[in-house]
């Protein structure tokens, strides 16, 4: 394991000592260079959570994974360039339900430094881009939005600044296969994400929760998906379609393209995200 092979592996090539400026540096570009993605679950490759394995998938083979793997390796990394870094766990809410996944099924790093911690996350598919300070009330705005932590007793919950929308009326048709919409953004609330504490774990502990993932997910164990973000949006590919995300300021705009084959995925897969998979993907329509 080789972390300059790494560092190469996310086009990072900047100073590398432990202060706030090169974690951020170090955090982005992994974001902006290593997909989320569960292909491996859709060709029927085993998810290990040992970091030897990890290395070779994520930076040798060049493919993404899941926030366990994507996570679980950025830790090592971090730790090989001298930042004091643990492993916490956190639990996703979901706002149709009403309820919170289960225990354990995501995973982030908190990194110390100055005495301050920060939350560092490059497996959470289309949050914030950069660490964000843990400490309550401390609006932290990119890109993608607005966030915040809130704190109860020993549970901290992660929320982001939601805008209430409707379609513009300038939908129109883009491309054959795709559409175009721009979207208004209108009414704000704060929206909560996943909550988590500041227990320490072991990659290794997440294994149970990560093949549950893979057998019973409602969304990773039915339907492929492969999203990276890029400087000014979100390129994802889920199922038979191309979605590309673009943030403006205040709007979002979105254009979904069809794709017909399976030879048009594996296409997409490599043009788009850079990844070449050796084994076949089952599609699910």
């Amino acid at each position: 394991m080789d972390v300059r092979r790494y560092l190469s592996r996310i086009r990072y090539h900047g100073d590398t000592r432990p202060n706030l400026e090169n974690l951020r540096a170090v955090h982005l570009a992994h974001i902006l260079a290593v997909p989320f993605e569960n292909l491996s679950i859709h060709c029927g490759e085993e998810i290990v959570l040992d970091v030897q394995l990890l290395y070779h998938k994520i930076v040798v083979k060049r493919r993404g994974g899941l926030c366990y793997e994507l996570n679980g390796l950025f830790a090592w990394l971090l730790r090989q360039l001298g930042f004091d870094c643990k492993t916490v766990s956190a639990q996703s809410y979901r706002p149709v339900t009403g309820e919170y996944g289960p225990e354990m099924g995501h995973i982030l790093n908190v990194v110390r430094i100055d005495e301050e911690d920060w939350v560092a996350d490059v497996g959470n598919q289309c949050l914030f881009r950069t660490p964000m300070r843990l400490a309550e009330d401390q609006e932290h705005t990119d890109v993608t939005g607005t966030y915040r932590i809130q704190r109860e007793g020993d549970m901290w919950f992660l929320q982001r600044l939601s805008h209430q929308t409707k379609l513009t009326s300038d939908c129109r048709k883009a491309t054959p296969g795709g559409t175009d919409r721009d979207v208004k953004l209108e009414t704000k609330q704060w929206v909560l994400k996943f909550k988590f504490t500041l227990q320490e774990r072991e990659l290794q502990e997440f294994s149970n929760i990560c093949k549950w993932t893979e057998k019973r997910h409602h969304v990773y164990s039915v339907r492929t998906l492969c999203v990276l973000p890029l400087a000014d949006g979100l390129m994802t590919y889920m199922g038979r379609n191309l979605i590309t995300t673009r943030y403006e300021d205040t709007r979002v705009s979105m254009a979904t393209t069809g794709l017909e084959s399976d030879d048009d995925i594996l296409n997409v897969l490599w043009d788009t995200f850079g990844i070449k998979l050796d084994k076949h993907l089952v599609v699910k329509d």
